[in-house]
């Protein structure tokens, strides 16, 4: 069993994203999940704006799921910047549509990409509305000097690990460059929001908030999860070892032109015996499995 915990899969896919070229269709991400052998995927929406590509309905997301019964996994989203002033929007703005969201099968939220401070009232506000309801929430995150989009944050992450703080049982799927770079001590404003190469060094923020917040999580998809391990594979074997309950496998296939060598890479590991069958299974689908309520033997 395989699980792809970050996939965009679009039913009709129109308009072109300012990267060039569409994002996957359905037919297209099939074809990918058999050639790699992946056995399901969870389906991420798009909503903000800010992100290069067409935005989704989750009624699209629904069709996809049922055009091909038992490959997806469908996630929800929701721009938090309702029209009201954030400090007037509650928790109560959100709950219904999470807790309806649920009854017709979603399983999560993401991939967050609002180009909003992890500390805005509104942005809390749908934190606390999944905390209730139970869904995970896959976020990117960047700094506000970054021309793009996700949310703001500081070299640090001081202000996740506020929100980490203060929604202690929402489940967290980390990922982009902004989140994965933090993996080193030596990050700076130069490599934050990128691919730093070299070996890890010690004192990460990353491991830090792994080790104090247990509900924090790794999704180890794009050039940014996995370039985390790949950069330094001496730290990635104990890395993974340490938080085999904390990571999950993750491809974000964003066009059919990519080749995410994810699979292969954590394949060759386990078969020159640098991680454990426990640790590969636990990071390639029981993770997910386990966190997403799949219910899968």
């Amino acid at each position: 069993m395989i699980i792809d915990v970050h996939a965009h899969v679009f039913a009709w896919p129109k308009r072109g994203s300012t990267r060039g070229g569409t994002f996957m269709s359905m037919e297209q991400q099939i074809e990918v999940m058999n050639r790699k052998g992946v056995d399901k995927a969870v389906i991420l929406p798009i909503v903000s704006p800010e992100t290069p590509c067409e935005q989704q309905s989750l009624g699209e997301i629904l069709y996809i799921c049922e055009k091909y019964p038992g490959r997806f996994i469908p996630f929800c989203n929701m721009d938090p910047r309702l029209p009201r002033l954030p400090e007037k929007i509650t928790v109560d703005d959100f709950l219904p549509l999470l807790e309806e969201c649920r009854k017709l099968g979603f399983k999560g939220i993401g991939e967050m990409t609002p180009r909003m401070p992890w500390d805005d009232p509104g942005l809390n506000a749908l934190f606390a509305a999944a905390e209730k309801v139970g869904f995970p929430i896959t976020f990117h995150t960047i700094t506000a000097d970054v021309d793009s989009y996700g949310i703001i944050d500081e070299i640090g992450l001081p202000k996740f690990e506020k929100v980490l703080q203060r929604f202690p049982k929402l489940v967290f799927l980390g990922h982009s460059p902004g989140f994965w770079s933090e993996i080193s001590g030596d990050v700076s404003a130069a490599n934050k929001n990128g691919y730093p190469n070299g070996p890890v060094k010690p004192g990460g923020r990353l491991i830090d908030l792994l080790r104090k917040y247990p509900a924090l999580n790794g999704d180890l998809s794009a050039g940014s999860g996995f370039n985390s391990l790949a950069r330094d594979p001496a730290h990635a074997w104990r890395f993974m070892d340490e938080f085999q309950d904390r990571l999950l496998l993750g491809l974000d296939y964003c066009s059919i032109k990519n080749n995410m060598q994810h699979i292969e890479w954590l394949t060759d590991a386990l078969k020159k015996q640098n991680i454990s069958q426990a640790v590969y299974e636990k990071i390639t689908w029981r993770n997910a499995n386990r966190l997403l309520d799949l219910g899968l033997e």
